[in-house]
C-alpha cells in the first residue's frame, strides 16, 4: 500500500515538474525570447519609440541675422486609452489646450473602436505642453516637433524664400533647391514605460539627431522692404495682374531684393497647404518685354559694326510691312514722326518704327545671334527651381526656331515683340551694359550650393565673322575692368556710350519720371502687347522700366513690371515712378553719395 502510494507520488512529482519546466518554457519564448512572430505583451503595453526630429537650419538674409525661415518647437497631446484612469477627469483638464469639449475627449477615450494611442490636439505651445506634463494625467503624453515659420509672412519675398508643408511634402523656393542642405537626419529613442507612463531611464536609448544648415542668401533686409513697400502701394493704384519689382548688384549677380505680388503667407500654406499665387515672376513668367529689348540690340549691333553712330532711320509715324502696320506708341500725338533720326534718337523717344528698320538691316540670324549672347534663350542657372527659358521670335506659321522668320517677325523682336523672356534674363542683360559688358551669373544665396544643378545656363561672346572685331574695344578699355567668373559679351566703350543714352532717355526721352532728384539714373521704358488667341489681346499691355544708378558707377539694377494694369498702361507713367520711389529710398538706406547732374556724359 505505503509502495503503491510511493509510485503514485513520484509519477505525481514528476507530471507537476514537467509541467512547470514547460510553463516556464512558454514563458520564456514569450517573454524573453524576442521572437518576431510572438511580440511579448509586456512589449506591447510598455515599450515605446518615439522619433527625435532634427531641427531644420534657418534660411537667412545677407547679414546672416535676418531669419526669414527656421523652425518652431510645438507639441502635440496623445493620449493612450488603456492607461487612463478616469476619462471624465481627463477630458476636463484637457479641453482648455484641445479645443475640444470635455465631453468628446472622453467619448473618443472610450470608444473602443478607436486607436490605442489618440491625438487631441497639435500645433500647442511649448508653455501649454508644460503645463499639461505637470498635471501628470495618466496616459497623457505630450510630443514635441518642430513646425516651418516664416517671421515676415507675406512681406519678404514669399514667392523666393518659399515654404515646406509637411501635410502635402510640397515645397517651393529656396525651401526646395536647398532641401537636402536645410534639412537634418532624424533619429529616434526606444525606452520603456512604468504603470504611470513614465520613462524608465535603464531602458532609453536613442540617438542623437542632425540638425540642417543654414542657408544665407543674398536678400537685403532694407532693399526687400522698400520694394516690397513701394510695389504694395503702386499695385493698388494700378490694378495690374501681377507685378515685380527686383534689384540686382550689376558686380557681383547678387539678387539683393524680389518682392512680387499678388503674395501669400508662407506660413498659412506650409500648415494647410497651397491656395495658389505661388510662382514667382521674377523667374517664372516669360513675357514679352517691348522697348526695354531696344537698348540691349542696339548696343550689340553698334558693337559689332553692324550699324553706327552716324546712320539715319526714317522714324515717322508707320512702317507699312506686307499686311502688317507698324505703329509708334501714341502716334496720333505726334503725326510728323520723328523724322531722319540717328540710333541715339530712337532709343531715346522709343521709336518701333526706327527699330523696326535696325532689325530688318540686322536680319535674323544676327538678331538670333544678339540674343543667345545675351543669354535670352537659356536659363540663368540662379538658384531657383523650375526657372523659364526664354521663347524666341517664331513666325506666325510656327516654322519652329529653326524657320525661317518672316520679315514682320524680325522687325518686331527688335522692339521686343514676338520675343519672351523672364525678368531676370532682362536684368542680367542690363547688367551686362551697366558693368561694362560683363554677363554675370545671378546669385541667390552667398554659403550654400543647390541640391540640383540646371543643364546649360545662357551667354556668350559674341560670335565674329573671320575678320570682325568689336568696334568700341581697345587693349585698354578691356583691360579696365575685370569680374570674376563673367563672361565679357560687349566691349567697355560701347557700353559706356548705352550707358549715357540711357541717362538721356531719363533726363529728356520717355523716363522722365524715373529722373531721381540727387542722382543720375539711368534706364528705359518697355510698354508691350499682350499676345492672346489669334494675335494680340486688345486692350492688355505689360508695362516695364528697367534703370540703374548712380548711372556713371551703376551699383543698382532695378526692375519694374506691372502685367496688364488698368486705366493707364505706358510704363512711362506706370512703372518709371516706382523706379524713382524704390532708389530715392534705396539711396536714403544705404547711404550712396549724390552724383552731380552736369556729370551726365
Amino acid at each position: 500500500m505505503e509502495r503503491s502510494f510511493a509510485i503514485k507520488a513520484y509519477f505525481l512529482f514528476l507530471f507537476l515538474l514537467a509541467l512547470a519546466a514547460l510553463s516556464f518554457f512558454k514563458l520564456y519564448t514569450v517573454q524573453a525570447a524576442n521572437d518576431k512572430d510572438h511580440p511579448s505583451k509586456y512589449q506591447k503595453m510598455w515599450s515605446r519609440s518615439t522619433p527625435l526630429q532634427a531641427r531644420h537650419g534657418c534660411i537667412l538674409a545677407r547679414d546672416g541675422k535676418t531669419i526669414l525661415a527656421t523652425d518652431i518647437k510645438l507639441a502635440r497631446i496623445v493620449i493612450e486609452r488603456r492607461m487612463v484612469k478616469d476619462a471624465k477627469g481627463t477630458g476636463e483638464k484637457l479641453a482648455a489646450y484641445a479645443g475640444l469639449s470635455p465631453e468628446t475627449i472622453a467619448a473618443r477615450i472610450n470608444d473602443p473602436t478607436e486607436a490605442a494611442s489618440i491625438e487631441v490636439a497639435h500645433d500647442v505651445s511649448i508653455a501649454d505642453a508644460e503645463t499639461i506634463s505637470s498635471l501628470k494625467l495618466p496616459g497623457v503624453f505630450t510630443r514635441y516637433y518642430y513646425q516651418r515659420k516664416y517671421p515676415y509672412g507675406a512681406k519678404f519675398a514669399p514667392h523666393t524664400i518659399g515654404y515646406t508643408c509637411q501635410k502635402t511634402e510640397l515645397s517651393i523656393g529656396l525651401e526646395s533647391k536647398f532641401q537636402k542642405t536645410l534639412t537634418g537626419v532624424d533619429s529616434k529613442a526606444n525606452y520603456d514605460t512604468d504603470g504611470l507612463g513614465r520613462i524608465i531611464p535603464q531602458t532609453y536609448k536613442g540617438g542623437k539627431p542632425v540638425d540642417g544648415k543654414d542657408v544665407i542668401t543674398t536678400l537685403d533686409p532694407a532693399i526687400q522692404q522698400i520694394c516690397e513697400t513701394v510695389l504694395h502701394d503702386r499695385i493698388g493704384k494700378t490694378n495690374a495682374k501681377w507685378g515685380l519689382i527686383a534689384v540686382m548688384d550689376p558686380n557681383t549677380g547678387e539678387i539683393l531684393a524680389s518682392a512680387a505680388q499678388p503674395s501669400f503667407d508662407p506660413n498659412e500654406y506650409a500648415r494647410k497647404g497651397s491656395k495658389g499665387n505661388e510662382a514667382n515672376p521674377l523667374v517664372h513668367f516669360a513675357y514679352e518685354p517691348g522697348s526695354v529689348m531696344k537698348p540691349l540690340i542696339a548696343t550689340a549691333a553698334l558693337d559689332r559694326g553692324w550699324i553706327n553712330t552716324e546712320q539715319r532711320f526714317s522714324c515717322y509715324p508707320t512702317l507699312k510691312i506686307g499686311k502688317y502696320t507698324i505703329y509708334e506708341a501714341e502716334h496720333d500725338k505726334n503725326p510728323a514722326g520723328y523724322g531722319e533720326i540717328p540710333i541715339e534718337n530712337v532709343i531715346i523717344h522709343s521709336s518701333n518704327v526706327g527699330m523696326a528698320q535696325v532689325g530688318k538691316k540686322l536680319g535674323q540670324h544676327k538678331l538670333a545671334d544678339i540674343f543667345s549672347t545675351y543669354g535670352l534663350y537659356e536659363r540663368t542657372g540662379v538658384e531657383l527651381p523650375s526657372e523659364a527659358k526664354g521663347i524666341r521670335p517664331c513666325a506666325y506659321d510656327d516654322l519652329g526656331p529653326n524657320g525661317k522668320w518672316p520679315e514682320i517677325v524680325t522687325a518686331c523682336a527688335a522692339f521686343g515683340q514676338g520675343i519672351a523672356v523672364t525678368p531676370l534674363q532682362l536684368m542680367r542683360a542690363y547688367c551686362a551694359i551697366a558693368n561694362g559688358g560683363w554677363l554675370i551669373q545671378p546669385k541667390l544665396v552667398k554659403n550654400a550650393q543647390a541640391d540640383k544643378k540646371e543643364a546649360k545656363v545662357g551667354g556668350d561672346a559674341i560670335p565674329l565673322d573671320d575678320g570682325e572685331t568689336l568696334v568700341g574695344e581697345n587693349e585698354a578699355a578691356a583691360s579696365h575692368k575685370v569680374i570674376s567668373g563673367a563672361v565679357r559679351i560687349l566691349s567697355e566703350d560701347e557700353t559706356a556710350r548705352m550707358r549715357g543714352i540711357l541717362q538721356k532717355v531719363v533726363s529728356g526721352g520717355t523716363g522722365k519720371l524715373a529722373a531721381l532728384d540727387n542722382y543720375i539714373a539711368a534706364g528705359k521704358t518697355g510698354t508691350a502687347q499682350v499676345p492672346g488667341r489669334g494675335g494680340y489681346a486688345k486692350g492688355k499691355y505689360n508695362s516695364t522700366f528697367i534703370g540703374f544708378f548712380p548711372a556713371n558707377e551703376p551699383r543698382y539694377v532695378i526692375i519694374v513690371v506691372f502685367a496688364e494694369p488698368k486705366g493707364s498702361y505706358y510704363a512711362s507713367a506706370v512703372s518709371a515712378p516706382a523706379f524713382h520711389d524704390v532708389a530715392e529710398r534705396i539711396a536714403v538706406a544705404k547711404e550712396v553719395p549724390p552724383e552731380k547732374k552736369d556729370e551726365i556724359s
